[in-house]
């Protein structure tokens, strides 16, 4: 076991592995391969803010920081000294005023919320909304051949569809949902604090509206029994607001990813495409393959040392921050054998794309249903698809956190034969 114990962190020269580099966004796999074989554990410096990261590249190791109780999500849990370099972070967050809800609490706050929402996202009501989703993607889909023989995937399909879905769920207007996807390119795409903080407080405001609206005239929709739990004390105005945002401006971006990561796999491996056309059953499995090849989401959110933990035989200092690479942990030969190769028909697939634990994704069944709806949708519709760019000038996401391209232009033909 090595044994760490707090002093000087070395500077980020003395770093051998930079994994906020964005040169590695377009491809992570083959840093993390090196960093799992020589750095499973990896102590790394954050050159903007001095603070001390540990990624863990290894999926035992990424499983065992999900599950223990002693790595969380809530600085106030911390001792007011080690908590301080991370408040200073916090300060900076411009969407701090939105940080209260399932993803950034710890039980037993993060447990009452997410059983006020959990039904919502039950087997149930996945049930009943198959047949709107599958709908919805088609239309879509129908749309995209419309327009001639491209468009980009993400604005067409990937996009809508999750801004459609969860604004159904909520039942928010659907001359509404223009302006939740202008917010929600700000906020995700901006790289702009300024803009990201008054797209935020836009957002704010407006739930304030929509929340007040249901409290006076309730329906059959999420919003109005999260509303009704806020009159009942069971959830406060703040945290209301923010598990609304979580949904529909941030959870929908994992969807978004998972749909276009899975759509350019495929075109990148065309006889697993091939196969998919012949053995169309196999659009599910397809989907988790693509949540373990290429996931949505890089990392967990960075989560505190809480108590030292001893990780992968590294004792890792109360104060310190873990970051779990899912995109790493998925690639892993100890669990997952020719981890490098995309096999739509691999089994078992014990991924970890959505997280693990108590905070595994509460949204994961429709990610999945909406997935499946678009991608089969897609290939059935284009016995042609191809990328209508060179690989090398696709945009990826700024950070590892969201995983995924900002555009994935396409040619499609309604005939097959298209290189």
């Amino acid at each position: 076991m090595t044994v760490t114990t707090p002093g000087q962190p070395p500077g980020p020269a003395a770093q051998p592995f930079d994994p906020a580099a964005a040169r590695h966004r377009p491809d992570p796999h083959p840093l993390f391969h090196r960093m799992r074989e020589h750095a499973p554990v990896y102590r790394y410096v954050s050159p903007a803010s001095g603070r001390v990261l540990w990624y863990l590249t290894r999926y035992a190791d990424v499983q065992r920081a999900l599950l223990d109780p002693d790595v969380g999500r809530q600085l106030d849990r911390l001792p007011p000294g080690l908590a301080a370099p991370h408040r200073r972070a916090e300060l900076r967050d411009p969407l701090a005023m939105l940080r209260r809800n399932v993803f950034h609490l710890d039980p037993p706050d993060h447990t009452r919320i997410r059983r006020l929402m959990a039904p919502a996202f039950g087997a149930r009501t996945v049930a009943a909304l198959e047949e709107r989703v599958h709908r919805v993607a088609g239309e879509l889909v129908g749309g995209m051949a419309a327009a001639g023989g491209e468009a980009d995937l993400i604005r067409e399909l990937a996009l809508p569809l999750p801004v459609l879905v969860v604004a159904e769920l909520l039942g928010l207007p659907p001359g509404d949902r223009a302006r939740l996807r202008g917010w929600s390119d700000e906020i995700v795409g901006s790289g702009d604090a300024g803009r990201v903080r008054r797209a935020g407080l836009e957002f704010v405001a407006y739930a304030d509206e929509r929340i007040d609206e249901r409290r006076a005239h309730p329906g059959d929709d999420l919003l109005s029994r999260l509303a009704e739990a806020e009159q009942a004390g069971g959830i406060s105005r703040a945290e209301l607001v923010s598990s609304v945002f979580q949904l529909l401006l941030a959870g929908d971006e994992t969807t978004v990813n998972l749909i276009g990561n899975g759509v350019l796999e495929l075109l990148r491996h065309p006889r697993q495409l091939d196969r998919l056309r012949a053995r169309p059953e196999l659009i599910g499995s397809m989907v988790e393959e693509a949540l373990r090849y290429n996931g949505p989401v890089g990392h967990s959110r960075p989560l505190y040392v809480l108590a030292d933990v001893e990780i992968g035989g590294t004792v890792i200092p109360r104060g310190d921050v873990v970051v779990p690479v899912l995109l790493a942990a998925n690639r892993d030969p100890a669990v997952f054998p020719r981890p490098d190769v995309f096999d739509i028909g691999r089994s078992p697939n014990r991924h970890l794309g959505f997280g693990h634990g108590a905070h595994f994704c509460l949204g994961a069944a429709l990610a999945r249903l909406q997935a499946v709806a678009a991608i089969g949708a897609l290939v059935r519709r284009f016995p042609g698809i191809a990328l209508a760019v060179d690989p090398a000038d696709l945009e990826w996401t700024p950070d590892l956190f969201l995983h995924g391209v900002r555009r994935l232009p396409l040619r499609l033909r309604l005939e097959a034969g298209v290189a």
